[in-house]
Parts: C-alpha cells; sequence; structure tokens
C-alpha cells in the first residue's frame, strides 16, 4: 500500500492521471495539481540560481591560471593565504602544452617545497593532498620552458572525513530513484518484461558501442592528435564518441524492437523499456558506489587515496550527494523521449524520427562528455553537468508528450491514416 501511495504521488507531481477514488479528489487534483507544478518549477529555478554560483566558486582557497605562447624561460610566483590548519587541503593541476615543458612547486611559510608537479606536452593531469602544518601565505611556484599552452591549479579545503559518509544517501538514491520509477511503470500495466527488454537495449547498445569506440578512438587520434591544438581534439573526440554512443543506442534499440515487436503497442510499454535502460545503468552504478564506499572507509591500502578523491570530488561540487542521481536521472528522461522517438518510427516507418530518436541520445551523450571538457579549465563541479542536460531534459518532456498525442492515430507499416483511425476507435469501444 505504501509503494502504491507513493507512485501515486509521483505520477501526480509528474503530470500522470492519478487513479482518484472519488470526484471531490479529482476536481481537488485538477485544481491544485497547475499549482504544484508551478511551485516545482520555481523551487528548480531558485535553486539553480542559488546552488550554481556556489558549485562553481565551493571550497577554493586559491586558483591560478595562464597561458604561454612564447619560447622562453620564465617563472612566476603567486601567493595565497591559508589560515586554518585544522582542515585538510588538496590542489588540482592541469597543464595541456603544445611543445615545452613546466614545473609547478608550492612552497609553505617557510619556503619548504611541499609539493611539485611536472608537465609534458599534451594532457597533464594531478589532484593530491597538500601537506599543511603552519598558518601563513604560501606560494605556487610556477617555470616553463619554451611551453606554448595554458594551465590552471586550484587550492581547496576539502571537508571533514565523517562528511563522506553522506555518500551512502547517493548510493541509495542510484539504486531507489529507479527502483520506483520501474514500479510505476510496471503498476501501469507494461509488465515487468518490457522493462527486462528495455535493459537488453541498454547492454546491446554498450557491446556495440565498446566494439566501435576503441577503433574510432584510435582512427581519432591517429588523424586529429596532431592536427590540431589538444582542447579542440578532446572536443571534437567527445563530440565523435558520443555521436557513436548515440547510433548505439539507437541500434540497441532497432536490435530489440525487431527481436520483440510486440513492444511497439501500447507505448506505455515503450516507455517502461526506456526505463529499464536507464535504471538498469543508475543500478549499476549504485552497486558500484557501494563497492567504492566499501573500499574507502575500508583499511587498505587504497583506502587513504580513494577518500582523498571522495572528499576533493564534495569540496568543489556541493551537495555532491545529490549531483550523481540527478546527472544519471536527467540522462535517463532523455534516454526515454529518444526510445520513444526510435520505436515510434519503426512503428509507423517514418525514418525521420529514428534518427531523430538518435540525434537524441547523441546530443545528450555528447552533452555529458563535454561538460567534462569544461572541467579541465572551468568550475569542476558536478553541478555544471546537470546545467548542461536541464535543457534537453526539458526538449526531452515535450517530445515524450508530443509522441504520446501522436501515437494514437499514426498509422502502422502499410496503413493509411483511415485505416489506423477505424482500428484505435474501434479498439476503444471494445
Amino acid at each position: 500500500m505504501r509503494l502504491r501511495a507513493l507512485t501515486e504521488m509521483v505520477e501526480w507531481l509528474c503530470g500522470g492521471n492519478a487513479r482518484a477514488r472519488n470526484q471531490s479528489f479529482d476536481r481537488l487534483e485538477r485544481r491544485l495539481a497547475p499549482l504544484a507544478r508551478v511551485s516545482l518549477w520555481v523551487i528548480l529555478v531558485f535553486s539553480a540560481s542559488h546552488v550554481f554560483p556556489r558549485a562553481v566558486h565551493a571550497s577554493v582557497v586559491a586558483e591560478y591560471s595562464g597561458g604561454h605562447t612564447e619560447s622562453t624561460e620564465t617563472t612566476e610566483t603567486f601567493p595565497f593565504v591559508i589560515k586554518d590548519v585544522q582542515r585538510e587541503y588538496g590542489i588540482s593541476v592541469t597543464a595541456i602544452l603544445e611543445s615545452g615543458d613546466g614545473l609547478l612547486r608550492v612552497l609553505d611559510p617557510a619556503g619548504t617545497q611541499i609539493y611539485q608537479h611536472l608537465w609534458g606536452t599534451m594532457l597533464s593531469q594531478e589532484r593530491a593532498p597538500l601537506a599543511v602544518t603552519a598558518p601563513g601565505t604560501y606560494s605556487m611556484v610556477v617555470s616553463v620552458e619554451d611551453a606554448r599552452g595554458d594551465w590552471r591549479a586550484r587550492v581547496v579545503a576539502l571537508p571533514a572525513t565523517s562528511a563522506l559518509k553522506w555518500m551512502y544517501v547517493s548510493a541509495a538514491l542510484l539504486i531507489m530513484l529507479p527502483l520506483v520509477a520501474v514500479g510505476i511503470a510496471v503498476r501501469r500495466g507494461s509488465g515487468f518484461r518490457f522493462v527486462a527488454l528495455g535493459a537488453a537495449m541498454f547492454l546491446a547498445a554498450r557491446v556495440v558501442w565498446f566494439i566501435g569506440a576503441i577503433a574510432i578512438d584510435i582512427a581519432a587520434r591517429f588523424a586529429l592528435e596532431d592536427a590540431m591544438p589538444y582542447l579542440a581534439f578532446l572536443w571534437v573526440q567527445s563530440a565523435v564518441l558520443g555521436l557513436w554512443q548515440g547510433i548505439a543506442a539507437t541500434i540497441g534499440v532497432v536490435l530489440v524492437t525487431r527481436l520483440a515487436k510486440s513492444i511497439c503497442e501500447p507505448p506505455s510499454r515503450v516507455i517502461a523499456a526506456g526505463i529499464g535502460s536507464g535504471a538498469l545503468e543508475m543500478i549499476a552504478i549504485g552497486v558500484l558506489s557501494l563497492f567504492g564506499l566499501a573500499i574507502m572507509f575500508g583499511s587498505g591500502s587504497k583506502s587513504g587515496k580513494a577518500r582523498f578523491l571522495q572528499a576533493y570530488d564534495m569540496a568543489v561540487t556541493p551537495i555532491l550527494p545529490l549531483a550523481e542521481p540527478a546527472v544519471l536521472a536527467l540522462t535517463a528522461l532523455c534516454g526515454v523521449a529518444a526510445t520513444l522517438l526510435t520505436v515510434y518510427g519503426l512503428r509507423s516507418r517514418r525514418f525521420g524520427h529514428v534518427v531523430g530518436g538518435a540525434a537524441l541520445f547523441a546530443a545528450v551523450l555528447t552533452a555529458v562528455s563535454a561538460s567534462r571538457s569544461v572541467t579541465l579549465f572551468g568550475p569542476e563541479s558536478k553541478w555544471v553537468t546537470v546545467a548542461v542536460l536541464l535543457p534537453l531534459a526539458g526538449l526531452a518532456g515535450a517530445l515524450i508528450r508530443r509522441n504520446l498525442l501522436d501515437w494514437v492515430d499514426s498509422p502502422r507499416a502499410g496503413e493509411t491514416a483511415l485505416d489506423a483511425f477505424v482500428r484505435e476507435h474501434e479498439g476503444s469501444d471494445n
């Protein structure tokens, strides 16, 4: 009963038709639903306007960046102040050099070196703990020789180790959210079989993507890595791999739809399949997160490094336990819309819709990959990915609504529009 009440509430908030038991509840729902949805959008906009600025500048003690285009040897010093030595600190260094090399050192107030990182050509990245023992003015000393490229160094204050336990909330959400969505899909009459078919779509897409991604990555590196600046190459690589992942996802949908044609009618089955595909990914990541937390809070040799990396992520991403579930939930919503669009095109032989589904798959996955490139020299917060996905999620919601309206009277293969109209209305009369 509790699960049923929960699913009805989720359906109501999402704009679904709640199955009211009496007319007074129906009237109350009709009056309150617009207000609830407007309130939900107000909360989302307010949260985005306040969380995102914090996500860009959260916990940063010092940040310096620079670029060099001259073939000279230079040394620059950047001071920063640390007052609270009870906290732990970390440093993130990113450099992309087309030629030459560089060295970044951190000196404590006494002039003792407490960190160094060498740069070579191409991409050089490192996150490491910073040994802070005394308050005062610290210095970043950057030395470059015959270097052409850009660099960025950021020092952040890390949260307490006890705060890392909040990541169990993230793992729980990654598992519970898809289970609730699956429960809603099954309860609406789709059946678990179609959720399982969606999981099969995801697995087929991953196999296809893995086979092609290796060849594409090798070809892209061979043809483009030396032909353009490395940062531009990373953007092109994200776009190409995102496009291929979109094609692979579409191939997975087409393969399963051809093998199980019953998935095409009614559209609730397609939505269940889309939910199943996203649910499998979220649950798998949630389970892997639990294993990672077990290692992090264990006593093994990798526990210290894992705790530092997790603490750094929490430092640069406020409310981190909600960020990863938000990214995957938005991605799953877009996946449902793309699956619905693709199957609709296959069902009615409108191949423009199949191409549109592939384009939506590709756009979402490219956006996620491109947002990771943004973190090289921009904010490292995972809320950047959420911000990039929000417009695509809005588009996905509109596409789902539009396709559900078009689905009823759309002709099947070999039917005219009039035949489809008669078939659908005869079905509704029966």
